[in-house]
């Protein structure tokens, strides 16, 4: 990983994704054209800067979409906020290509940790939501997980939460 990791972007330009890593993959589609267009309202309100976990399933498919409305939006940036260094060494093959290839066309990578440590996935979270003016989520409800956490997190914060489920 290459990029910077000075975090100089602007908070109320930016926005950070969350979501399950496992979704019911017969709504990929759908979910993408919800993510597309969420990103796109949020260009349109002055959001420029895009946060994504980088984990798999909905971080990946986000930062993704972010990547692929680049060339049709100027000024939007996709930043990756990683939780530990090595973060996709236990990724399946496709996977960890893709997080490879967004890894490199990210325009910052901020480590947050070198090692893993138990509460880095919700200190990740919570840099994201310390550092955006709005969450886009894909969030169905369960009480539990990172997704959870952040939604809540936001909530208590008075973040802005669009929910794309």
């Amino acid at each position: 990983m290459k990029k910077r990791n000075n975090n100089s972007f602007d908070r109320a330009k930016s926005a950070a994704f969350t979501g399950h890593r496992y979704y019911d993959f017969s709504r990929k589609e759908i979910i993408r054209q919800r993510l597309s267009r969420a990103i796109v309202v949020a260009y349109d309100n002055g959001i420029r800067n895009f946060i994504s976990g980088f984990a798999t399933g909905i971080d990946l498919m986000a930062a993704q979409t972010v990547q692929s409305l680049k060339l049709s939006h100027p000024g939007m940036v996709l930043t990756a906020a990683i939780p530990f260094r090595g973060q996709a060494g236990r990724f399946k093959p496709h996977d960890r290509r893709c997080y490879d290839e967004l890894i490199e066309k990210a325009d910052e990578v901020i480590v947050l940790s070198e090692h893993y440590y138990p509460r880095c996935f919700l200190d990740r979270d919570e840099f994201m939501v310390c550092n955006a003016a709005q969450i886009i989520a894909y969030y169905d409800g369960r009480e539990r997980g990172g997704t959870y956490y952040t939604i809540r997190k936001a909530r208590e914060m008075g973040i802005s939460v669009t929910n794309l489920y």
